[in-house]
């Protein structure tokens, strides 16, 4: 506890840092180098990898409290800070051959990665050779690993993998061009044949439903998760804190706005103060509903299954944060006047990059209701994704 106390204080150090270059990492199209290097220099990366490589192995409480926070300050920052600190979970479950290398010459790694089935892979002798183009790779740009997802064309019937490349092995598209989410660098990543040992690669079935090697390597009921049971906390977390960044951000515009006919405070209106109360506490409401299912991960001790239906209902958990950040966001942009949408202004930052992420195929809200309506009629789930 007190490692983890201490890490996020020093999150909230770098949030103003952060923030102060928010429009700069839009500009770049990708993290700064900075913020990658000081996120990193914090500590913040080895949060959830295991003690024998000499990460923190905490859990996704610390992930939610320290992505929540870096969001806040820099939503873009923030994804690409979740995919980090997350993924290097990923790393954890592959088999114990991979994890060595990976973790060989420090205490985490870097990587992007997608679970979408895109790519194409053929067995070959001692591994596989894999091909094809992914997208939406957030973080690529600093990335020193990529995680594909695809099916083996000459054994469709074991269903998708995943595999994990060398970002040296993998070509880098330079086609992030976007309205929102602009700093995550999600560039397009593609391979040609490359080969990928057995080692570096998982079942996805087994990744989903937890029966990967992280428990038999480390043990603890952390690394026995479902895969999607820390993934909801890399996503749910950086909703939360757009809408707290977004929320403070126009209670400090409107303590310094005035009516320009009559010169009255604008802060002296009922109508402001109840928007600004309004978006502060659903700020807190979003922390809250994300914590609370942190601390349902947390108190699984690994002895029995996560059943389908709980996995179901921590989609519907991230996609109902994930709403209620777009609509909080976008009431609190609806009072804050013209001046909030100029490019300066860091408050429509917020609104693009919340309205970018709703629309990500894991976090749609109706889908994510439909799983859950069905598993509780009875019926099956309809979807992977669990």
């Amino acid at each position: 506890m007190d490692l983890q106390r201490e890490l996020i204080g020093r999150t909230h150090e770098l949030a103003p840092v952060l923030a102060a270059r928010a429009a700069a990492t839009e500009a770049n199209r990708a993290p700064l180098d900075d913020n990658v290097r000081q996120l990193c220099d914090a500590g913040l990366m080895q949060i959830l990898v295991p003690r024998r490589y000499g990460g923190h192995e905490l859990h996704v409480d610390t992930l939610v409290e320290i992505v929540r926070i870096v969001a806040s300050a820099c939503p873009s920052t923030g994804w690409v800070t979740a995919f980090y600190i997350g993924h290097n979970w990923f790393h954890a479950v592959f088999p114990r051959a991979s994890q060595d290398e990976v973790f060989a010459d420090r205490p985490y790694a870097l990587t992007a990665g997608q679970i979408a089935p895109s790519m194409r892979a053929e067995r070959d002798t001692g591994g596989y050779r894999l091909s094809g183009r992914q997208s939406w790779s957030s973080g690529v740009v600093h990335a020193n690993w990529i995680i594909f997802t695809g099916m083996v064309s000459d054994d469709p019937g074991q269903g998708p993998r995943l595999f994990c490349v060398p970002r040296a092995e993998v070509e880098v598209v330079d086609n992030w061009y976007i309205a929102g989410m602009c700093g995550t660098g999600s560039r397009d990543v593609a391979v040609d044949g490359v080969f990928v040992p057995v080692h570096h690669t998982l079942s996805f079935a087994d990744f989903l439903n937890g029966s990967h090697h992280g428990g038999a390597v480390h043990g603890t009921a952390l690394y026995r998760l479902p895969a999607l049971g820390v993934i909801w906390f890399e996503v749910m977390p950086v909703m939360a804190g757009i809408l707290r960044g977004a929320a403070e951000c126009f209670r400090d515009l409107t303590a310094a706005r005035a009516n320009a006919y009559t010169g009255e405070a604008s802060a002296t209106r009922p109508a402001a103060q109840m928007r600004v109360g309004r978006g502060l506490a659903n700020a807190d409401a979003l922390d809250d509903l994300t914590r609370s299912a942190a601390r349902h991960v947390l108190a699984w001790d690994g002895s029995s299954a996560i059943t389908l239906e709980t996995r179901a209902a921590f989609r519907a958990r991230a996609a109902l944060v994930t709403k209620l950040a777009a609509d909080g966001v976008t009431d609190i942009v609806n009072g804050a006047g013209g001046n909030a949408f100029r490019s300066e202004a860091p408050l429509q930052r917020y609104f693009r990059d919340v309205n970018v992420l709703r629309t990500h195929a894991a976090l749609d809200y109706e889908g994510a209701m439909e799983v859950y309506g069905r598993l509780g009629l009875g019926q099956g789930p309809g979807s992977p994704l669990l």
